[in-house]
């Protein structure tokens, strides 16, 4: 019943603020279950793909702010992400114990998530964007689709501080990207641990109660109207996670 919970919550307040479901689920899955990383990582997967198919049934409601070609390059190249850090983080895990592999990845998980929340509560007032081309979206795509796919939490934040930062995309524009990433790279490092696992998934029990939560919330918050949280509010979502991080990665360490 906990996983419903924290899933519900985690996918309410992370859609609510454009931040993505598992953003803050992923941390807080490591804190409170007892499951194996890899079976953590598959539970994460399925609620990020979940929420983000239910953010694309209602963005496809309104016209698409990004041109097709630049879609297509986000797609491809978060799709081949995820491929990659699936298979990276199957090799990663497997060559070391479990404490050691939630040490790094919470590590990782609080740099992907403290640089973001940096950028938007001081960084973004300062520094001027800069325009690159859109060409460029691919290999960002490739290396935010790879991070999101290795640490299976979505990666929505890194993709809108680069969409704002490096292509000086307006909101419509970087909500898509991030979610356009986040919704490929979440399929190809399913379609790989699929294939990897012989469809078998590990801990599948656990979306039972996981999966509903993540429907549930990204649906109310949909419902709700979309990203409605205040800059602050969504400032402390980021807060929290990278508090839920460092809690991960002390209990690792001890």
């Amino acid at each position: 019943m906990i996983y419903l919970l924290i899933s519900a919550v985690s996918a309410f307040f992370g859609q609510s603020a454009g931040l993505g479901a598992t953003t803050l689920l992923r941390p807080v899955l490591d804190a409170v279950s007892p499951l194996s990383p890899p079976a953590i990582a598959a539970a994460a997967t399925m609620a990020t793909l979940c929420a983000a198919l239910i953010s694309a049934f209602f963005a496809l409601s309104k016209p698409i702010s990004l041109p097709q070609e630049e879609l297509l390059l986000l797609a491809v190249g978060a799709l081949l992400g995820g491929i990659f850090g699936d298979l990276a983080a199957s090799r990663f895990i497997a060559r070391i114990n479990a404490a050691t592999a939630s040490l790094l990845q919470n590590a990782l998980l609080f740099v992907l998530i403290a640089i973001p929340a940096c950028y938007f509560s001081m960084l973004s007032r300062t520094l001027q964007p800069y325009a690159l081309p859109r060409i460029w979206a691919f290999p960002f795509a490739m290396v935010c689709g790879l991070l999101a796919s290795f640490l299976a939490f979505g990666a929505e934040p890194v993709m809108l501080m680069l969409c704002y930062y490096l292509f000086d995309a307006d909101d419509d524009q970087a909500q898509t990207s991030a979610l356009t990433v986040s919704l490929f790279a979440m399929s190809g490092k399913l379609i790989t641990l699929l294939i990897r696992e012989r469809f078998v998934l590990p801990g599948a029990s656990v979306l039972i109660w996981l999966l509903p939560g993540a429907l549930g919330g990204s649906l109310l918050a949909a419902a709700a109207g979309g990203r409605r949280m205040t800059a602050a509010n969504a400032d402390a979502l980021l807060k929290l996670s990278l508090f839920t991080s460092l809690l991960n990665m002390a209990a690792a360490w001890l």
